[in-house]
């Protein structure tokens, strides 16, 4: 031993060791607060993934963190602390010699000094596990003191308060918070109705401190098992969530294995079992940020959610449309020629200018968004420096708000002549389009047609829809030699660093200029001459308010007799 005299106190160990601790913890949570709660995210890499994305991601890796990664980091320290193994052959040795080289240069970690001082970074290396653990959690009481008995790593953590009320007892509180707020939409809260009512119909009043990740886990399960349409399909009526988890997969088993009568069960798909799991993730966040559950208590839904694609992964999410579908589409009957208003999918020799006939039109020449489209009034359409242009707001994002110029092939059409000209500027664009749905939407009217008729006329495909008409237009904008991102982003309503900077450069005319020349551009790869507009340009169309007029009149009447089938089908299964 008076080879290796200690010259180092474990005071002055234990300090180096602290200091360290303390800085590690405090840049830890340093991130946390730049990036607005982020624990693997920086706020740049939050920014370029997107909030909702990051999140996910994040609350996956705190998971594997808490679950794998410092679970083994810490079974490491406990081997090099009971002299098993040395640090050194571990995973944690490259941290433990790059710690104490920046806080002890001068120790030779062959010195026993150097030995002693190890075993205490290695114990301030399961401290700092503990510490991040803790902050991910939000607790806001410090740790206990760590120690180390027979070699262990010991610590002994405070059990946060475990909440009694029934998990979902607040759901309507959290559901106007949301609406409020802005954050939810009508449509999005029925949905989440539809989340509290599946939670509770699986596990009645379950106390919020019971909801354990394996709760979860169970729900989530049960999600996949259980029919899409369960509560409106008469077979099922009569049973609980759990009898229909139980025999779906069965009944289903039967129906294809050819038994007469039995039809097909459509299960949950993937994206809605998700959007159920994120209106679970939300309202826990909710009830620890108004402290209905204590702050300390982990979210036992995070994790779940696989992250969404992104780059060329999310591409495959929806396809573009096939160039022999598009002409399939534009060569059908509602621009070639239809049997009448009713049957739109027949050909003959009709066709009726309404929203049937221009929105996939607008869709596929300016790549808007359905809801964007159907929502237009008429005063959303302005001119900018002699251009008419679509302008775009109260869409999906903030960034989506823009000015879209209509296309030349729209004009030609005499789109400003039988929808704009001589109407007022609070008038819907195509009051055809009757709101309908829990959030009393245009595009719903419009989706349901459009879904129909496209598989009437034989243009439709899988992962391929109104949507995917963005696809078409982006390929377009891509493929233009020389064009300007910018201007692309523009066009699709997507921030960028250079769409701003575009913006900035240009007068909102010259601007404007920019975008129409790109937009006519564009070639959907379908001869539409025929349908040129033969009056006169730049006034009314003389028949154009006839025309709205019976078109609205025939989408009420529709209305009406969709409305009684409904009501009769519902007293047959009453």
């Amino acid at each position: 031993m008076t080879d290796l005299a200690r010259t180092m106190s474990r005071t002055e160990a234990e300090g180096l060791v602290r200091t360290w601790v303390d800085e590690s913890v405090r840049q830890w949570e340093a991130n946390m607060a730049l990036s607005g709660g982020f624990t693997f995210f920086s706020e740049d890499e939050v920014e370029t993934m997107g909030e909702d994305d990051a999140r996910e991601m994040d609350d996956l890796m705190r998971v594997l963190g808490d679950t794998m990664v410092r679970p083994q980091i810490k079974a490491m320290a406990n081997q090099a602390l009971s002299g098993r193994v040395s640090h050194e052959n571990t995973a944690i040795g490259p941290v433990v010699t790059a710690a104490m080289t920046d806080a002890a240069p001068d120790v030779d970690p062959s010195t026993l000094d150097g030995k002693l001082l190890a075993r205490t970074f290695i114990r301030g290396l399961a401290t700092i596990m503990d510490e991040q653990s803790a902050l991910e959690r939000g607790e806001l009481v410090p740790l206990p003191p760590l120690t180390v008995h027979s070699g262990v790593v010991q610590q002994v953590k405070a059990a946060p308060k475990l909440p009694d009320f029934p998990l979902v007892a607040h759901w309507d509180a959290f559901e106007k918070f949301k609406t409020t707020e802005g954050e939810w939409k009508l449509e999005t809260a029925s949905n989440g109705r539809s989340t509290r009512n599946l939670f509770a119909g699986m596990f009645g009043d379950l106390p919020a401190g019971l909801a354990t990740r394996a709760v979860a886990a169970e729900f989530r399960g049960a999600l996949f098992g259980l029919p899409s349409k369960y509560d409106k399909e008469k077979r099922w009526r009569g049973m609980t969530m759990r009898e229909v988890v139980s025999h779906a997969p069965e009944i289903d088993q039967r129906a294809r294995s050819g038994v007469k009568g039995v039809a097909p069960v459509l299960f949950m798909k993937l994206n809605t079992v998700d959007k159920h799991f994120n209106n679970l993730v939300e309202y826990w966040k909710w009830l620890a940020k108004t402290g209905k559950v204590d702050l300390a208590t982990p979210n036992p839904f995070s994790g779940f959610i696989q992250p969404k694609p992104q780059g060329k992964r999310a591409r495959k999410a929806r396809n573009a449309w096939p160039q022999d579908m598009v002409a399939t589409l534009f060569t059908s009957p509602v621009w070639t020629g239809c049997s009448s208003l009713g049957r739109r999918a027949k050909s003959g020799t009709h066709i009726f200018r309404d929203a049937k006939f221009w929105v996939p039109l607008i869709g596929r020449m300016v790549g808007a968004r359905e809801d964007e489209i159907c929502s237009l009034t008429v005063g959303d359409i302005h001119e900018i420096a002699g251009i008419y242009a679509f302008h775009i707001a109260d869409s999906k994002t903030d960034g989506s708000e823009r000015d879209l110029p209509l296309p030349e092939a729209l004009l030609i059409m005499g789109f400003l002549e039988q929808r704009f000209y001589g109407r007022a500027p609070d008038e819907p664009l195509f009051p055809e389009l009757l709101p309908q749905g829990v959030g009393n939407r245009q595009s719903t009217s419009f989706s349901s047609w459009f879904t129909e008729y496209r598989k009437a006329i034989d243009a439709y495909q899988l992962l391929v829809d109104f949507h995917s008409f963005r696809h078409n237009v982006a390929t377009d904008l891509q493929n233009m030699q020389g064009l300007n991102l910018g201007w692309a982003d523009e066009i699709t309503g997507h921030e960028s660093d250079i769409r701003a900077s575009e913006r900035s450069r240009y007068a909102k005319g010259v601007y404007m200029r920019h975008l129409k020349d790109t937009l006519d551009r564009i070639d959907i790869g379908v001869n539409l001459d025929h349908l040129a507009y033969d009056g006169e340009f730049g006034v009314p169309d003389p028949k154009a308010a006839g025309d709205i007029a019976k078109f609205t009149e025939r989408a009420v009447r529709d209305m009406a007799v969709k409305e009684a089938r409904r009501n009769r089908k519902k007293q047959n299964l009453a």
